[in-house]
């Protein structure tokens, strides 16, 4: 299984990394500056895992890999470079409600690091989970404004909804973190330890 997943690891590297090219070979004479600065962004968001592996020395699993390259997929190709934001209405709600759902699964990988990923430390690791979601889903949005500033951009719908799109993203979000939280300590009280140990081989 684990030799299946790394294989389809690869290949969804690969083919974002040709989808790159083929955006920038035939394409990119349409696309706006902002648009090819999105597209170029495709290599070092594929390293991210390996830059994970070697800075801070967390290996992640290959299930966990191949969700954040399906989410790449979603919210930067499907999303970003090809515009669905734009074509889908739901879209955006969609993609941020899955963004506190796999930034709380990344919250037990650290908490796994430190080993406090037991049943006495439910508490702290759901309060971690939803903390942990706020934090990234609000350095999105800073990382959003700092690049309409400078690209001259709209990535905040500010023009057409002032700040209601910035804490609409931030508060599905946070409702994908809560959702994933009651599944948890669902989990917790009925599977209690082999949970636990099911979790621990996926993380």
């Amino acid at each position: 299984m684990n030799k299946l997943l790394k294989t389809m690891n690869v290949s969804v590297k690969v083919l974002l990394i040709c989808y790159m090219f083929y955006k920038m070979m035939f394409i990119s004479s349409t696309m706006t500056f902002s648009k090819i600065l999105t597209v170029l962004c495709i290599i070092p968001i594929v390293m991210v895992p390996y830059m994970i592996e070697k800075m801070i020395k967390i290996e992640l699993s290959q299930t966990i890999q191949l969700i954040y390259y399906l989410f790449i997929i979603i919210a930067l190709v499907l999303g970003s470079i090809e515009g669905w934001y734009y074509k889908i209405s739901w879209f955006d709600l969609f993609v941020h409600f899955l963004s506190g759902v796999i930034t709380s699964v990344l919250s037990l990988i650290i908490i796994k690091k430190i080993h406090l990923l037991t049943i006495e430390h439910t508490a702290f690791i759901i309060l971690f989970m939803i903390s942990f979601t706020l934090f990234v889903a609000s350095s999105w949005e800073f990382f959003e404004f700092f690049s309409d500033k400078i690209l001259k951009g709209d990535a905040q719908w500010v023009a057409l909804t002032g700040v209601d799109d910035t804490m609409t993203d931030m508060l599905i979000a946070l409702l994908g973190s809560i959702g994933f939280s009651i599944y948890y300590l669902t989990q917790i009280k009925f599977n209690g330890k082999i949970f636990l140990k099911q979790l621990t081989k996926v993380l």
